[in-house]
């Protein structure tokens, strides 16, 4: 029952975000602080207004309600609200409450402030101070969301809501397929590849077998099922704020499936080939001197052009300035690939025992999260508790900081312990099924691969790669080096499986292989 007092207020209660929500300052929580507090000094709750959602920008609708209700109530003189960043989060929220020509009291229960337009000059000033205080916090936030979203994409993850045909994983924050709209995703890709269905008959066909917007449920519009035609991330990689990342989500359709759908749907742009668009540009260098290794076209009196990689000889000291075709080089960096092909019986075997192997750290590791998180809950519980007690008398002022302020740094050192679990490469079992599957297909999939898609793979399975005496020189990278000339099971599960599971952080040495090519043309 609310307070009939002889004057009224209204209650404004926000939450920025889920996680505000579950640290302790639910919109109930601000509720009960904000009635007592009212009970307290005699005031009647005309309306309560609540605001449940993220707003950087003004226009927050309970906000301007809220505001509209006060001008059209003059009798309504009391704001009560927990503190300044619940109430303002920029400089027009401010402008528009203008609390001075509503005649409004302003209540910030937790600062223990009162403000009106009879407040002095410098307390209006601190007000504003610690306004603008709540605008840089959303500031630093909106800072903060970007940084660790592009981390986030920096290790494979989909930073933001799952395009359609993935749904979020909130237990990692990862994207996994949607049991409903994958299938129809991957359709689409298979109907869009025969090059039978212009974009207006697809979307339309799609709609009939069950897809639908994400949002308002209705047929996808030309522009969205364009979208989602041209969108790599339903074969693995993504692009996030103008730069290309490898996802570590599960892929909808394959890369071949992919390419065929833009060269079917009109979507496919040949790259062109420039001086500075060579397939393996940058990524040797010459055994006997060390310098780069460069491309270049020559023309032949026939008229056909070919490209030739030789040493840049920067030092002027190379004795062994060969010229080697780049389709030679082709073939040898694709031998490359070749040689650390799995066959599926390995692969299926090594899925097994590495993922039963990862779930007993698995289990421990959720178990400690979920003790320290009961334990952060119950000292946030123990806090406002705490000024509850000082609000009522309780608790004098410094026995309430000195409380709190051991509470408070528990807390800290909780979160710290929580985020160094939460960010720990767990997943680096299922990480090394991953890499088997991409070793499987890298030699396959390298025929079909543009000019940058084979120096980024290349750079992914080899290092040092040199020119020496006519043969391109590598050494494996770490794990690939495990996987060189592996066809046996029984030799694999004796001598490999053992240094996968403990070896995928810290491998053993790389073997150097070579592969001689014939100079000239």
């Amino acid at each position: 029952m609310e307070n009939r007092g002889s004057e009224k207020s209204v209650i404004y209660a926000r939450v920025s975000s889920k996680e505000q929500e579950r640290e302790g300052f639910s919109i109930p929580a601000q509720k009960k602080v904000l009635r007592e507090y009212a009970l307290k000094h005699g005031l009647t709750v005309a309306k309560v207004f609540e605001e449940a959602e993220t707003a950087k920008s003004s226009g927050r609708k309970q906000f301007s309600k809220m505001v509209h209700f006060l001008r059209d109530n003059p009798d309504i003189k009391h704001l009560l609200v927990e503190k300044t960043d619940r109430l303002y989060r920029n400089f027009h929220d401010y402008v528009e409450l203008d609390f001075e020509s509503l005649g409004v009291t302003i209540h910030l229960v937790k600062e223990n402030e009162i403000l009106s337009r009879d407040s002095r000059s410098h307390e209006k000033f601190v007000h504003g101070i610690k306004m603008l205080m709540a605008k840089n916090y959303i500031d630093n936030l909106s800072e903060e969301v970007k940084k660790g979203q592009t981390e986030k994409a920096a290790q494979g993850i989909w930073p933001s809501n799952a395009p359609i045909g993935y749904i979020n994983k909130l237990e990692n924050k990862t994207i996994v397929p949607d049991p409903k709209k994958a299938p129809l995703i991957a359709k689409a890709f298979e109907m869009a590849a025969t090059g039978q269905y212009s974009l207006a008959k697809l979307k339309r066909r799609l709609y009939e077998m069950g897809l639908r917007s994400p949002r308002a449920g209705k047929e996808l519009g030309k522009e969205a099922m364009s979208r989602v035609l041209k969108n790599p991330i339903y074969y693995g990689p993504f692009k996030w704020k103008d730069k290309i990342y490898q996802g570590v989500h599960f892929p909808i359709i394959s890369k071949e499936l992919f390419d065929k759908a833009q060269f079917t749907m009109g979507f496919a742009q040949k790259p062109k080939l420039t001086k500075r668009d060579f397939s393996f540009a940058g990524i040797m260098t010459c055994g006997h001197c060390g310098c780069a290794i460069t491309a270049e076209q020559k023309r032949k009196k026939s008229g056909k052009t070919y490209t030739y990689y030789h040493c840049t000889n920067g030092k002027g000291s190379c004795e062994n300035v060969t010229y080697l075709r780049e389709e030679k080089i082709d073939e040898a960096f694709a031998d490359a690939l070749l040689r650390i092909q799995l066959n599926d019986e390995i692969i299926e075997f090594t899925r097994t025992a590495l993922i039963d192997s990862s779930k007993d750290e698995r289990e421990f590791r959720e178990t400690q999260i979920k003790a320290l998180n009961e334990r952060y809950t119950k000292l946030e519980s123990y806090i406002s508790q705490c000024y509850q007690d000082k609000l009522d008398g309780h608790l004098e002022p410094d026995e309430w900081q000195s409380k709190t302020a051991v509470w408070k740094s528990e807390q800290e050192e909780l979160s710290n312990r929580l985020n160094a679990l939460r960010e720990a490469n767990t997943n680096y079992m299922l990480e090394g099924v991953k890499l088997m599957e991409l070793a499987n297909r890298a030699s396959e999939l390298f025929k079909v691969m543009t000019p940058e898609e084979k120096r980024e793979t290349l750079g992914l399975v080899l290092s040092n790669s040199r020119v020496v005496n006519g043969s391109v020189e590598y050494d494996y990278k770490k794990p690939f080096d495990m996987f060189v000339n592996v066809t046996d099971l029984s030799k694999w599960r004796d001598l490999r499986v053992l240094n996968i599971s403990r070896n995928l952080k810290h491998h053993f040495g790389s073997i150097s292989q070579s592969h001689t090519l014939p100079t000239g043309s």
